[in-house]
C-alpha cells in the first residue's frame, strides 16, 4: 500500500518542499517521510524561470523520477498544475507520474494559461469542467495507489464556491482537497491576522468535511496546530527554496566583497561540508560497497 495513504490513516503528514534530489535527501535525513515538489520550485531551480507554467510534463516527470530514485521510501507529492492540457494529456500525466513513483499528484481547476497565486489574475474553468478533470485523473489512476489531491483556485469567487468545488471533487474520488485562500472573499490572505487565517482554515475544514491539505501555518502557529485543527496534510512548499536562495545570495555577496569564503563561513558555520560529509549523506558507503563487490581485474 502507498505509504502516504498508510500515514494518513494513522495521523497527519507534514510535507516540506524539496526542489532537487539533494534537498530530498536532506529532508529524509531530518526525519520527514513526505516531501512536496512544487511547480514554482521546479521552474525556479531547474529552468531559472518564474512560476509561469512553462515546464513540460516530461520535464517534471523526469524530475520526479530523480527525486524518487534518490530517496527510496520517501513519499513525493507533485504539483502537476492543470494536468498539462486536455483530457488525453491529463490521462497521460497521471500515468507518467505513477511510473515516476510519485505518492500523490496535485491537480487544480485553473484555466490555461495557469497563473501563480502570487501574481493574481487567476481564472478557473467552470465547475462541471473542474469536476470532470478530477474525475478523469481518478479514472486514469486505475488500480494504482497514487493519491489524487484536487486543488481549487476559486477563492476569488468566494468561500462558498471553494467549498462546493472541493465537496464535488471529493465525491468524484479525490483523496484529498486543497482549497486555495490567497484572496478569499476579496481579502488577501496576507492581510488577515494569523488568528483570522486559522479561523479560515477551521471554517474550510468543517465546511468541506473531507481530508484536506493546507499550506504554510500562519506566523506564530505550527504545522502541528493545523493538524490539530483537522488538516490531513500541511505543505510548506517554498521555505527550503527560500533558505537555499538566501544563503546563496549571502555567500556570493560576501565572496564578491571580500574575495574569500572565510567571512561567510565564519558567520555561517557549515552543518554539512560540501565534500566528504555531503557525499556520506548522499550514500557514499553504498557506492563504495558496490565497487568492492567487483572481482579484482
Amino acid at each position: 500500500m502507498n505509504s502516504l495513504r498508510t500515514q494518513l490513516a494513522s495521523g497527519g503528514v507534514i510535507a516540506p518542499g524539496a526542489h532537487d534530489a539533494l534537498t530530498a535527501v536532506l529532508a529524509r535525513r531530518a526525519g520527514f517521510s513526505t516531501i512536496y515538489a512544487s511547480g514554482f520550485a521546479f521552474e525556479a531551480t531547474q529552468l531559472g524561470a518564474p512560476d509561469m507554467g512553462i515546464a513540460t510534463m516530461r520535464e517534471l516527470a523526469d524530475h520526479t523520477a530523480r527525486l524518487t530514485a534518490a530517496t527510496p521510501g520517501l513519499n513525493v507529492i507533485v504539483d502537476v498544475d492543470t494536468g498539462f492540457g486536455g483530457p488525453n494529456s491529463v490521462h497521460r500525466t497521471v500515468r507518467e507520474f505513477v511510473r515516476a513513483g510519485a505518492a500523490a499528484i496535485q491537480i487544480e481547476d485553473q484555466a490555461d494559461p495557469k497563473r501563480c497565486p502570487f501574481l493574481g489574475g487567476r481564472s478557473v474553468v467552470d465547475q462541471d469542467a473542474a469536476v470532470a478533470r478530477v474525475k478523469l485523473a481518478v479514472e486514469a489512476r486505475g488500480s494504482d495507489d497514487l493519491l489524487i489531491i484536487a486543488r481549487s483556485d476559486a477563492d476569488e469567487l468566494g468561500f462558498d464556491e471553494v467549498v462546493t468545488r472541493c465537496r464535488r471533487f471529493a465525491e468524484e474520488g479525490a483523496d484529498l482537497v486543497l482549497p486555495m485562500v490567497s484572496n478569499l472573499d476579496g481579502i488577501a490572505f496576507a492581510d488577515r491576522s494569523p488568528e483570522e487565517r486559522m479561523d479560515v482554515y477551521r471554517s474550510l475544514i468543517e465546511a468541506i468535511g473531507h481530508p484536506l491539505v493546507t499550506l504554510d501555518p500562519p506566523p506564530g502557529f505550527t504545522a502541528q496546530d493545523l493538524l490539530n485543527l483537522g488538516a490531513s496534510v500541511v505543505v510548506l512548499p517554498l521555505i527550503s527554496l527560500q533558505a537555499a536562495a538566501n544563503a546563496t545570495i549571502s555567500y556570493f555577496d560576501s565572496l564578491r566583497e571580500t574575495g574569500s569564503s572565510d567571512a561567510y563561513k565564519a558567520a555561517n558555520p557549515p552543518v554539512l561540508a560540501a565534500n566528504l560529509d555531503m557525499m556520506e549523506v548522499l550514500g557514499l558507503a553504498d557506492y563504495e560497497d558496490r565497487l568492492q563487490a567487483l572481482p579484482s581485474a
